[in-house]
């Protein structure tokens, strides 16, 4: 038969679990964030070897006092990308919706169109964003998360 205190066992449990949700809810935030981050960066550095402009494209950003940066023109989807927490263990990254362009069009579409999977020819060429600053920071997660861990056992 085990001998021990049981009563104080289990509080030292419920702290570790108590500890490890708070602590992962931390980090999902921070990768969320992260993402945020990377995203934004992207398009201030223009770094990603997105296809050009069109010539015509560009002349008439030009013409209308337009930012000539690929993924900019007014900067209403770069000022809208953001980070909301879900619950504790889920959120999202994205450009918000139910903001319109000048013309209409809800900036998701926007942002949905470049991110088509392949250039078809038809509205544009793809100028993905999203997808290659996930895979880019996929890698880092994992990482940053069993540090934490490791971390928060260490205490």
């Amino acid at each position: 038969m085990l001998n021990g205190d049981w009563v104080k066992f289990q509080s030292v449990i419920d702290k570790i679990g108590d500890g490890f949700k708070s602590e992962m809810s931390q980090q999902v935030m921070k990768g969320l964030k992260l993402i945020e981050a990377r995203v934004l960066s992207h398009i201030d550095k223009q770094d990603l070897e997105w296809d050009e402009l069109s010539e015509k494209y560009a002349k008439r950003k030009e013409n209308e006092g337009l930012d000539p940066d690929i993924l900019r023109a007014t900067n209403r989807m770069y000022s809208n990308i953001t980070t909301k927490r879900m619950n504790s263990f889920q959120g999202m990254t994205g450009v918000r919706r139910g903001v319109m362009t000048d013309d209409g069009d809800d900036i998701v579409d926007v942002a949905l169109i470049h991110e088509q999977p392949d250039n078809d020819g038809t509205i544009m060429p793809a100028r993905k964003l999203w997808e290659p600053t996930f895979k880019e920071v996929e890698k880092e997660l994992p990482g940053n998360i069993i540090k934490s861990v490791v971390n928060m056992v260490k205490k």
